[in-house]
């Protein structure tokens, strides 16, 4: 049974968190495959993406280029609206042999959102759900919510902590952000002046 791994996001930008949180995952996991997808428009932000589809995708693509057991999918893209991961995780069955098993990856801070999600209960059957430690969320908040909920899974690893937000405004005001980006990604990002304002 092939195991894959579902990271979503709006990954406005990548950075070095998420790039460590699927590469440590996939190790721990032993998953086949790692999949990372862009969200089209996610439902939980205030506010829409400061970038387009397109360039979030190609920052992850080339952040994980040449990288054997990652993979970007435009599904969400394709899927159109609202992206709601249950809806993902439906339309990526029909695409995957049938013996697939889907672990949904998120960080800390969604695992205490997840009952906000919709139909969070159905994606619960639908798929194993495994939440990552960030900061300020301790370990053991985090497994006593899990088993609360049930059908989750926390793992403790050492990602480091850092906010998009506060990425995207040092891009606006032209400060360094070398190593809380991948390289190849921050090379896009000055290339085609992404964020600048």
């Amino acid at each position: 049974m092939s195991k894959v791994g579902i990271f979503g996001g709006a990954f406005d930008p990548l950075h070095t968190g998420h790039f460590e949180l699927a590469v440590q995952t996939r190790k721990e996991l032993k998953l086949a495959e790692m999949l990372l997808i862009p969200a089209n428009d996610p439902p939980l932000k205030d506010k829409a993406c400061s970038t387009s589809f397109e360039d979030r995708f190609r920052m992850i693509k080339l952040a994980f280029e040449g990288m054997d057991g990652f993979a970007v999918s435009d599904i969400e893209r394709k899927l159109g609206g609202r992206s709601y991961t249950i809806n993902t995780v439906r339309a990526l069955r029909e695409l995957y042999p049938p013996k697939t098993e889907f672990h949904l990856i998120i960080g800390g801070d969604q695992l205490f959102k997840l009952p906000e999600w919709y139909r969070f209960e159905a994606l619960l059957k639908e798929c194993r759900v495994t939440a990552v430690t960030r900061g300020g969320i301790s370990y053991a908040d985090m497994q006593e919510y899990a088993n609360e909920l049930g059908h989750v899974r926390v793992l403790n690893l050492d990602i480091p902590e850092i906010s998009s937000t506060e990425l995207r405004d040092k891009l606006k005001k032209g400060i360094d952000v070398s190593g809380l980006i991948p390289e190849k990604a921050l090379a896009y990002i000055t290339e085609r002046g992404l964020y600048r304002g």
